[in-house]
């Protein structure tokens, strides 16, 4: 009977070392996570889980036409961006990032987009004031918290104030998921929308570097 119960205990700890181990994989190396399309365009891999049209890589080219705009790009950056319909492989991934239109984990130079749609060059999230963005500048966005992470280091990046962080992403992508009239509206209905973080971010950043353009000073400046 004790070994039975042995047994059962010893199953039971295989079970979740397993669905630790699968978690973990599915948070940090979603290649395991199968994909159905993937393709590469110099040292970026995009898979997907939408077909790539034959012209992607001009979704890529848009977006490192905007990155190579900032003062920390030092030449093409290493990514590997996964393109999720917003279905279970994004809910996997995104944890409790899940109402974002992307993210970026540091580990790989990994990129994660909710809802996103190659041939219409969208993403999109799932929340009660959907963020709706072109695929482009998402990347552009997502690629720029890896220049400030490449610039500045992981651990110091992450004490930066998240509007300066969000705010350069923004200003480097050129837009946010919110225009002027939608901020508007989103700031009397939900005055704490985390959306509103990335919209007056981008404003507070442009005023910022329109005052001194030295990004350095901008971001370690107290």
């Amino acid at each position: 009977m004790m070994l039975t119960r042995h047994r059962v205990r010893h199953s039971i700890w295989v079970v979740f070392v397993m669905l630790g181990i699968g978690l973990a994989a599915g948070v940090y190396a979603p290649e395991v996570l199968a994909f159905p399309y993937k393709a590469q365009f110099g040292n970026t891999v995009v898979r997907s889980e939408r077909p790539l049209p034959a012209d992607f890589g001009r979704t890529i080219e848009a977006a490192d036409a905007l990155v190579a705009k900032s003062a920390l790009y030092h030449g093409p950056v290493s990514r590997r961006i996964f393109l999720t319909d917003g279905g279970w492989r994004w809910r996997l991934m995104a944890l409790q990032l899940d109402g974002t239109v992307a993210f970026t984990r540091p580990l790989g130079n990994l990129i994660v987009v909710c809802d996103a749609d190659p041939a219409a060059d969208s993403a999109r999230n799932h929340i009660r004031f959907p963020g709706i963005r072109t695929l482009h500048d998402t990347i552009a966005h997502e690629t720029t918290h890896i220049l400030i992470n490449n610039h500045f280091g992981v651990l110091q990046a992450a004490q930066f104030p998240r509007w300066k962080v969000e705010g350069y992403a923004d200003y480097i992508a050129g837009t946010s998921s919110l225009s002027d009239a939608r901020a508007a509206l989103v700031r009397r209905q939900d005055p704490y929308n985390p959306a509103l973080v990335y919209y007056d971010g981008r404003k507070r950043v442009a005023a910022a570097l329109a005052r001194d353009p030295n990004v350095d000073r901008f971001f370690l400046r107290p």
